[in-house]
């Protein structure tokens, strides 16, 4: 799988766009304003602090992962330390979601995957006034997570200890728009095309759906092609790493952007 990856990674470069080359004034702007590095941020702080702790925590946790495991731990039994250097996003790519979130300014975000609840964080402290939903469906990181975020002391955070699939009918069911969906989980066609598509009609406008390790393995890679080609999204970008997914109203042609990202190499170091 290695080889592959570092294959299409080469391929990505070779098709993608820098934003130059952009002709769409919102996409153009979207990507000055969200997803390219901004101004540092007070907010972000007191999350680095908690990440450089628990980079440090040595203490081994049973990992019990519903979704398709991990590309790097071949055992269930991992270290803290271990899941913040090699689950949690990176950086820049955190302080990336961060600006998403506050350039779209959802009423509600919904991340399925919290792991130690860092990126929950930053998605929270982007937007205090939305109400942010996070579900995690292993027990032991689970309970890691919960602590972090209240130490954190994030108030809008609405985590849920669960599978995906239990949970997403009363989400959707509840959905306030607009909304940003991120999904960073489980990781196989089928479960994750089925958790997405139930918020597809409701995209619109503002709101959001990002998919994240798009290129992770030949099942995230066709469902990010399936859901990208969907009827109800006109607007799509991929930076590689991550995929987003909109529906743009008005006079709006259907338009798919593989773009270069500076951050690229933070996502190499996991």
């Amino acid at each position: 799988m290695q080889a592959r990856f570092y294959f299409q990674y080469l391929q990505h470069l070779l098709h993608a766009k820098s934003r130059y080359q952009i002709h769409s004034p919102w996409v153009y702007q979207l990507i000055e304003q969200a997803l390219r590095g901004g101004v540092q941020d007070p907010a972000w702080e007191p999350i680095e602090r908690l990440r450089h702790q628990l980079l440090r925590d040595h203490r081994l946790i049973e990992v019990d992962d519903p979704g398709a495991g991990s590309r790097i731990h071949a055992t269930r039994r991992r270290s803290i330390s271990q899941i913040a250097r090699t689950a949690a996003k990176p950086v820049p790519l955190a302080r990336m979601l961060f600006q998403l979130c506050r350039y779209v300014q959802p009423a509600m975000v919904i991340e399925l995957g919290t792991s130690l609840g860092l990126t929950t964080a930053y998605l929270a402290a982007a937007v205090p006034d939305a109400r942010v939903i996070t579900v995690e469906g292993s027990k032991a990181i689970a309970a890691e997570a919960c602590r972090n975020l209240q130490l954190l002391r994030l108030h809008n955070v609405d985590f849920r200890q669960a599978l995906f699939a239990d949970v997403l009918p009363e989400i959707r069911a509840t959905l306030r728009e607009p909304f940003l969906l991120f999904v960073d989980g489980d990781h196989r066609y089928a479960s994750t095309r089925a958790y997405v598509e139930p918020f597809l009609s409701a995209l619109d406008g503002d709101s959001c759906v990002v998919m994240d390790d798009i290129h992770w393995s030949r099942e995230m890679t066709d469902v990010w092609n399936s859901l990208r080609n969907d009827s109800r999204v006109n607007l799509s970008i991929d930076v590689f790493f991550m995929g987003f997914l909109f529906h743009r109203t008005g006079r709006w042609q259907v338009e798919h952007y593989a773009l270069r990202y500076p951050g690229i190499l933070s996502w190499f170091r996991r």
